[in-house]
């Protein structure tokens, strides 16, 4: 690691002329990129203000994006970390090539968060069906954009109840299967969880990861009724979680 910071200190101070033009360059076209970022309003042609929402999209609106709202709102206040006070941005990409230049890192998920500029990016969605796609022919779905928004304004809330590093840190079943719980709501049928946890135990697809997040966490509010706090502060693992609901 200190091989490799010093490598990394030696190329930005380098005293070349050349050296310095090449170095200025790359940290000028970082800070642009960093800019957009944070705001790309103007990449986005229709906005719309509602609730706590200020949603941008490549493309129209229409009058289904808020009932879209009224649902993920609805989800939202049921979570015992929602923050009314927190107003998220939503940009609805529609467009694989635009969400890879803002979310380079989560090109094939459906969404990309960045909690800390408070920015949430849609791959691709259909407002009239409350549908949200990603761009990944190994692990090809569809998820309710209601649902969708829901889970990644909880990640938003997470960070914000518990901190920049602490979130880093998190375990991501549980951080990941917090937010599908808030985004799909409880499920009680013992049977439904058997079968899901059946069908998705060996697969190695991120859905299927997600799946099992969300039933892990799913038990431990629904049977164990743990609060929020005590699953982040709880040592149980992933795997001891599922053993309890297969037991």
């Amino acid at each position: 690691m200190k091989k490799y910071l010093k490598t990394l200190t030696d190329f930005l101070f380098m005293r070349t002329k050349r050296s310095k033009i090449a170095n200025y360059s790359i940290v000028g076209l970082f800070v642009i990129y960093f800019a957009i970022i944070c705001y790309p309003n103007f990449m986005f042609a229709y906005a719309l203000n509602y609730k706590s929402f200020k949603v941008h999209s490549t493309q129209p609106l229409g009058d289904s994006i808020k009932k879209i709202l009224d649902e993920s709102e609805r989800q939202l206040s049921t979570s015992e970390i929602y923050n009314k006070k927190i107003i998220q941005n939503i940009y609805l990409c529609n467009n694989y090539s635009l969400y890879t230049f803002l979310t380079p890192f989560s090109r094939k998920a459906f969404a990309g968060n960045f909690p800390f500029i408070n920015n949430i990016f849609v791959a691709n969605c259909n407002n009239d069906k409350n549908e949200a796609y990603k761009n990944d022919d190994k692990d090809h779905y569809t998820r309710q954009l209601s649902s969708l928004i829901s889970h990644e304004t909880t990640h938003t809330y997470i960070e914000t109840k518990i901190g920049f590093w602490k979130n880093r840190l998190l375990s991501n079943w549980k951080k990941e299967g917090y937010c599908e719980y808030v985004g799909c709501g409880q499920m009680n049928d013992q049977e439904k969880t058997e079968e899901l946890l059946k069908e998705n135990a060996n697969k190695n697809t991120p859905g299927s990861y997600y799946k099992r997040y969300y039933l892990a966490v799913n038990y431990l509010k629904t049977v164990e009724k743990m609060t929020f706090e005590e699953i982040i502060s709880s040592k149980l693992t992933l795997d001891e979680v599922l053993k309890k609901i297969k037991d």
